[in-house]
């Protein structure tokens, strides 16, 4: 069975306007291009096809979401202010640094509707497993309001989906992008039936939240594990993590369906990161994921796009995660790759990268057999 790609060529057309890196020009601070702009999602679309996954790939247009769906996760009042904000010609989605325009509101149903149409794909039987490329990315916007460059939570949105239409009793959601998943973690909280799991930069975005002892709440306890790399972590330590932490926490869980928020903003070359990972460390963590997945629920695995801001070296990464899901024989080479193999980062895991890991571990295991 075939890996499907979500795809529509109005992701690569929608402007998050000007600014230095994502702040407002004002001051000392220059005017420039905002760090989510277009060529993110369009190079690596190109770098897809460029390197013949056209043929390999069932590529499908997605639908849009409905308001409805997005109900699911959000409040009506969220939604209904997202769809005004967007009939105004523009402002904020939430939190100071989510700019919207005038078509930011429809690219955001189908942002969600490129996630749910993955997930229809997958759980039809049409794929073994797909990969929603999409702008605008959701995994910092909470039931009440987007925030982090998100409008609706995709990932949460495919989620309670699964359930509703599906009847699924388990769903993980392993997020793999820079910045800690906070609006994940807050919707599902309190529901033991959805396992979120954030592996990012600790205290980079939001700065305030993702920390190991946030563990969810009531009926949810355990149920959200957030493992915080510090920078330099680079590919030795975020492997060592994924099989310390995130890899026998899926096994125990097993889940029914593994949904992944797939950023790639922990790369070497991202501007909003220090987390130091190669393409080919991106393949070994896809690889990891499709592993438990085959394991515990038949291979059914969607991948989410999210955050990736090097314009040149994250489509290199996404690429290897497809080629990954895709099971393709030989990976493309990154071209990059000779300039990057000797850093620290990139060879061996340190002792004080294995001790932090481990006292996270520590700190879980009151929850899951680590």
């Amino acid at each position: 069975m075939t890996t499907a790609l979500c795809w529509d060529d109005r992701f690569g057309t929608h402007d998050m306007g000007r600014g230095g890196l994502y702040l407002p020009a004002d001051g000392l601070v220059e005017d420039g291009v905002h760090v989510d702009n277009p060529a993110r999602i369009t190079r690596t679309r190109n770098l897809l096809r460029g390197a013949g996954l056209d043929e390999v790939l069932r590529i499908v247009r997605p639908r849009a979401a409905t308001p409805d769906e997005l109900l699911l996760v959000h409040s009506p009042e969220h939604v209904e202010r997202m769809a005004a904000v967007s009939a105004a010609g523009g402002g904020d989605a939430g939190g100071g640094y989510t700019p919207m325009d005038a078509t930011s509101y429809e690219l955001a149903l189908l942002s969600a509707g490129s996630a749910l149409t993955a997930l229809e794909l997958v759980m039809g039987g049409e794929a073994s497993n797909a990969h929603a490329m999409l702008r605008r990315a959701g995994h910092h916007a909470w039931r009440e309001s987007g925030y982090g460059f998100c409008i609706f939570n995709n990932c949460a949105v495919a989620a309670r989906a699964a359930q509703a239409a599906w009847g699924l009793g388990r769903v993980a959601i392993v997020d793999i992008d820079a910045h800690h998943g906070n609006g994940s973690e807050w919707i599902f909280a309190g529901d033991p039936s959805v396992l979120t799991v954030s592996i990012h930069q600790d205290r980079s975005f939001p700065s305030d939240s993702g920390f190991v002892e946030h563990v969810g709440e009531g009926d949810g306890l355990g149920t959200n594990v957030n493992v915080n790399l510090p920078a330099g972590t680079g590919d030795p330590g975020y492997l060592y993590a994924m099989d310390r932490i995130v890899v026998p926490i899926l096994h125990e869980f097993a889940p029914e369906l593994v949904i992944v928020a797939c950023g790639v903003d922990a790369s070497l070359f991202d501007p909003l990161s220090r987390l130091g990972l190669t393409a080919a460390g991106f393949a070994h963590v896809a690889a990891r994921l499709l592993a438990v997945a085959d394991d515990v629920c038949e291979g059914r695995l969607v991948s989410v796009q999210e955050g990736g801001y090097s314009h040149v070296y994250a489509p290199f990464c996404w690429l290897a995660i497809v080629e990954t899901l895709a099971r393709v024989p030989e990976r493309t080479e990154d071209p990059y790759e000779m300039f990057i193999a000797g850093q620290p980062c990139c060879r061996e895991l340190g002792p004080w990268q294995r001790e932090t890991i481990d006292d996270q571990a520590r700190g879980h295991a009151a929850y899951w057999p680590l």
